[in-house]
């Protein structure tokens, strides 16, 4: 569970969920900011680091260390009218490009990935 606060900066906003907290903000017709991330950043966010360490999680069975990993993942989100697409981008140290097709199969069943694809449901409690 995550808890959103808003805080006293226009749209900024504390969220946390136990001891971890960030901040949020936008910026709208002039007013607000850039002190955190823009909710939608946040989405971007939740899926790349999920798509990062599933990939990290395939080189390690892969017998290569965690330390010795090179990899990342970029996410962009486009919204658009009927459709909300996220494309993504996996960048891997050369010396591990042979693992690639391995890689990318388990990021592309990441946990993250697979809830985002499912049919949403949104109701207030």
């Amino acid at each position: 569970m995550i808890e959103a606060t808003a805080l006293p900066t226009a749209w900024q906003v504390r969220f946390r969920a136990g001891e971890n907290e960030g901040l949020a903000d936008t910026l709208k017709s002039g007013v607000g900011g850039s002190a955190g991330m823009r909710p939608h950043e946040l989405l971007e966010a939740s899926l790349a680091t999920c798509m990062t360490i599933s990939a990290r999680m395939a080189l390690a069975d892969l017998g290569i260390a965690d330390a010795d990993a090179d990899v990342s993942v970029r996410v962009y989100l486009e919204r658009e009218e009927s459709t909300t697409r996220f494309r993504y981008e996996l960048a891997l140290d050369p010396a591990l490009e042979t693992h690639r097709a391995v890689v990318m199969e388990r990021i592309e069943c990441s946990p993250v990935r697979a809830t985002l694809s499912r049919q949403l449901v949104f109701e207030a409690v």
